[in-house]
This record gives C-alpha cells, sequence and structure tokens, in this order.
C-alpha cells in the first residue's frame, strides 16, 4: 500500500507514504486504492480508502487535508483542515501542515508528489509541468521554513513515484518552458520522435537550488509501473494515488 523514504523517516514525528493502487475497495479501473474522486468511483469507496491510508500510518480516524489542484502555486494552510476523514481546503498545489495528529495529501497519476519535512512541519507537493515552471517546489520550500522557522538547510525532501524520462515524451512547448527553470542536461532526453522530461530530476534541481540539501528519490516509473495509476497509460479512466505526509505527537 505504501512506499516510504528513509529520508523522511529519520525523523520519529513524521509519518508519510507515496501509496500505491493496491489495497483498496474501489472496483474497475480504479482498482484498488482510488484516492479522488473520479467516474465510476462512489462516496463511500473513497471514504474507506482514505480510512485505510491514515490507519497504515498509524493515524487512524485523521483529518486528511486535501487540494483542488490547478497546476498552479497556491500553498494552502493543511492545519485548517478539521473533522475526521478527507477534507479539502480550496484551490492550490501544496499544504503545509504543523498540527500533529493530522495528515495532507497530493494526488497524482503521473505528475510529480514531493513531500516534504522540517522540525515540527511538514508539506505535501504536486508538481506537474506548469507547476514545476511555475516554481511550486521552492515556493512550498519557503513556506515551510517559514511556518517551522528554520533554513532550507533544515529541510528533507522526498520525491515520489511520477513519470520518468523512459516514457514521458513532450511537445516544444514543454520543452520551452523547462529550459526556463533548469538545463537541457537535467530536463531532458533524447527521444526516437520529440524530446523525453525528465521531471523529477528538475525538480530536485529546483529544491537545491532553493538551499535543500538532502533530497531522496523514492519509487519508479508512473507509466511503468503496474502498481500505480498512470494517465499516459490509461487515460482518463485511471484513478490516483497520493503523497502523505503528517506528524504525530511524540510521549516523552
Amino acid at each position: 500500500m505504501l512506499n516510504r523514504s528513509a529520508l523522511l523517516s529519520r525523523d520519529p514525528a513524521v509519518v508519510h507514504g507515496f501509496t500505491t493502487r493496491h489495497g483498496g475497495v474501489s472496483q474497475g479501473p480504479l482498482t484498488s486504492l482510488n484516492l479522488a474522486l473520479r467516474a465510476g468511483e462512489t462516496e463511500a469507496a473513497l471514504a474507506e480508502n482514505w480510512a485505510r491510508v491514515a490507519a497504515a500510518l498509524e493515524l487512524p480516524g485523521a483529518t486528511v487535508g486535501l487540494a483542488s489542484q490547478t497546476h498552479g502555486v497556491e500553498v494552502l494552510d493543511g492545519d485548517a483542515a478539521t473533522g475526521p476523514g478527507a477534507v479539502s481546503l480550496g484551490e492550490g498545489d501544496a499544504l503545509v501542515l504543523t498540527r500533529p495528529g493530522a495528515l495532507i495529501a497530493v494526488r497524482v497519476a503521473d505528475c510529480v508528489p514531493i513531500l516534504l519535512s522540517a522540525p515540527g512541519a511538514v508539506a505535501a507537493v504536486h508538481a506537474g509541468w506548469r507547476g514545476t515552471v511555475a516554481g511550486i517546489a521552492a515556493r512550498s520550500v519557503a513556506a515551510l521554513t517559514e511556518r517551522a522557522g528554520v533554513s532550507p538547510g533544515a529541510v528533507r525532501a522526498a520525491i515520489g513515484p511520477a513519470i520518468g524520462p523512459c516514457c514521458y515524451e513532450v511537445g516544444e512547448e514543454v520543452v520551452a518552458a523547462l529550459l526556463t527553470v533548469a538545463p537541457a542536461e537535467v530536463a531532458l532526453r533524447p527521444g526516437p520522435r520529440r524530446p523525453h522530461a525528465n521531471l523529477r530530476a528538475v525538480n530536485e534541481a529546483i529544491l537545491r537550488a532553493a538551499g535543500v540539501e538532502e533530497i531522496e528519490h523514492v519509487g519508479p516509473c508512473t507509466r511503468c509501473s503496474a502498481d500505480h495509476y498512470s494517465h499516459r497509460r490509461e487515460g482518463e479512466a485511471t484513478g490516483r494515488f497520493a503523497g502523505v505526509i503528517g506528524l504525530r505527537e511524540l510521549r516523552p
């Protein structure tokens, strides 16, 4: 159900994971741990899937703050989410949380999920190519460090499963945009017809430029992986997996 980062796991207060498509109750093309209200999904199945994720992270019944993702740079306050289960906090592509006992998450199916941790605060980031170019990763680091009262050097980052340069063929619009934020040797790989983009590498470069030193890549190319939903592989019918992170109360 969950892929975890060894780097983020160093902090005992942080709970986190990148979900797979396994371990839930969704049916048909959404089988089985779909985490977004897609065509053919039910509210009951979605609620049960989120409950299973929270339980796997040892925070049963926890609030899960979510964003209506727009491929922009808005960072939402995850502390504003209340009540059990998944709660939408409005439009945005990242969330920051400082409240123990709660979770935040971003949902993806080829875009890049990034989880960030700092002492006393965590963030979840959704970075498609538009958000990547617009600077959502750096904006999230700035919001996280402001909330935590630390420098970017105190931030740890896990870049989760996403479409890889093996499969992410892109057009000239995407090529031109990525080259405004990263050099060609980082952003692009040659392809048989058109260039292939490496969004995870671009986001790593952006995070390092923002001052983040400890970064780990977790998981495979989603288009190649039968364990993950992929829009490129399955089209609109596919579900969404998630990058999920939160804080637990540490007892003395």
